[in-house]
């Protein structure tokens, strides 16, 4: 939903000030989006991780016998080549997802901080100027998106 076309603000802003803050709350939640699968690709490999030691400990340790090598159990395993290939795919997802997450934190940052500079600009005539307060509130709150200062 379009924030600028909720009631409660509608009569404090103008057309441009629509567009900027509409494409605030899209920048945000692709923000926000990001940040999310940045979490779960992480929380996906310290699962696997935990569940690679697991196995290793319970299942391939405890039941080998004294005089075969360790090195030889990790490197055998084909549990254990499928978790490293894994974690190899989830390094490089994690990567590159931080780089996708670090351009739409940019983008959102440079957004808000120009409509926070160019603040007279938004507000055409005396009553939106003094009512704008109401705009700023409706985006902390509904969107935590917070305009009132850099």
């Amino acid at each position: 939903m379009n924030p600028i076309n909720h009631w409660e603000i509608k009569p404090f802003v103008n057309e441009l000030t629509s567009i900027v803050l509409g494409q605030l709350v899209e920048k945000k939640a692709e923000k926000e989006r990001w940040k999310k699968a940045l979490n779960q690709w992480g929380s996906s490999m310290i699962f696997v991780v935990i569940a690679t030691f697991i196995y290793l400990y319970y299942f391939k340790l405890k039941t080998a016998s004294s005089y075969i090598n360790p090195l030889t159990l990790l490197f055998g395993d084909e549990m254990v080549w499928i978790c490293t290939a894994f974690l190899i795919y989830s390094g490089f997802q994690i990567m590159w997802m931080k780089k996708k997450y670090k351009k739409a934190d940019d983008d959102y940052e440079a957004i808000r901080t120009d409509f926070i500079d160019r603040n007279e600009e938004w507000w055409s005539d005396e009553e939106q100027w003094e009512k704008r307060h109401i705009v700023f509130e409706f985006m902390k709150k509904n969107y935590n998106i917070n305009i009132f200062h850099k």
